[in-house]
């Protein structure tokens, strides 16, 4: 059985823009939808937490790296 906990993954808005904010989190919805997972916004900081086995944390990751490099750059 594969191990489960928690990873915490921060990402910065550097272009400051709520709107790229907002359409990431929408993607986030879209995409990721086989994990559990909060994300907190302050500012221009993201931080997200995933809650799952250490397989399906790993391909969230991933996913939300993609997505952050297309919206947050």
């Amino acid at each position: 059985m594969p191990r489960s906990g928690k990873k915490v993954i921060h990402f910065y808005n550097s272009s400051g823009n709520l709107e790229n904010t907002i359409k990431f989190l929408e993607k986030i919805q879209e995409k990721v939808n086989y994990i559990n997972l909060n994300a907190t916004v302050s500012g221009k900081s993201i931080k997200i937490t995933i809650y799952g086995s250490r397989d399906l944390q790993y391909l969230a990751c991933e996913r939300l790296r993609n997505l952050a490099e297309i919206y947050l750059c």
